[in-house]
């Protein structure tokens, strides 16, 4: 029986091994850069992990995360694709992720979303199949949002330097396209947004949790030097958490 080093395939939230980072792909090393009390606890298997050390491996990336064994608990799995979020393209909606995953399918959806890597939607984006081995897998606890949505630094529709900010009440409806948005501006340099409603504008202060959302973007941005897309939540307690973020590599002007 062949047993395999785990811990060389497993990247966690505290890790800073540079080297690893070339095996956890665009999106898992971008999460570095989020103020950390920001980010949900998250850990990633690297794209040159054996398929037939996997089962082993998302075990043991299950236990890194430090939760107890909860059969209620549900966790996201996205792909993180060493070519995903780069300066130049993003792969957005390209490789498969998966919310709401039971314990029981972690390791399933790890498979899925690592086989996307050979998906036609890839070979069509790019023109190459990247195959299995350039797809890392973050998981990550679901959070429990009463809010989630999307935030650009600069609106991608229209070329003006407002930020976009799109939301609606629970996960996921907003990114995957399926839910009942509400959609507003907010300026840099003021706390203060413009809604849109039914054609409608009206001025106001946002909600308040949105606020550290709002500064840490606005940081985000300037590390990166160009705009940013994050995807964000505030859980039932007003806590907010960045999920995610990556730069703006297009816009279109109106």
């Amino acid at each position: 029986m062949i047993t395999h080093n785990k811990a060389i395939y497993i990247h966690r939230k505290q890790d800073n091994n540079t080297q690893k980072c070339q095996e956890i792909g665009g999106k898992a090393t971008q999460l570095h850069n989020i103020c950390p009390d920001l980010v949900p606890n998250w850990v990633a298997i690297t794209a040159d992990c054996p398929d037939e050390a996997l089962s082993e491996v998302v075990c043991e990336a299950y236990i890194s995360l430090g939760f107890p064994y909860v059969m209620e608990a549900k966790y996201a799995v996205r792909s993180s694709a060493l070519a995903e979020d780069g300066e130049k393209q993003s792969y957005a909606g390209i490789f498969e992720s998966k919310l709401n995953v039971p314990i029981t399918g972690i390791e399933h959806a790890v498979r899925e979303v690592r086989a996307s890597g050979n998906s036609k939607k890839v070979e069509g984006y790019t023109r190459a199949n990247f195959g299995l081995s350039t797809v890392a897998v973050i998981i990550m606890p679901m959070v429990d949002a009463m809010y989630s949505g999307t935030l650009f630094t600069k609106e991608p529709v229209g070329g003006t330097d407002r930020m976009l900010l799109e939301y609606e009440e629970g996960v996921g409806g907003v990114v995957d396209g399926t839910g009942d948005s509400i959609t507003f501006f907010l300026e840099h340099d003021n706390f203060y947004e413009t809604l849109i409603d039914d054609g409608e504008l009206s001025h106001r202060h946002p909600s308040a949790p949105l606020h550290p959302i709002w500064e840490e973007a606005k940081r985000l941005e300037e590390l990166y030097g160009k705009p940013v897309d994050i995807e964000w939540a505030i859980d039932k307690n007003y806590k907010p958490w960045i999920l995610q973020v990556r730069p703006i590599t297009t816009t279109v002007t109106a």
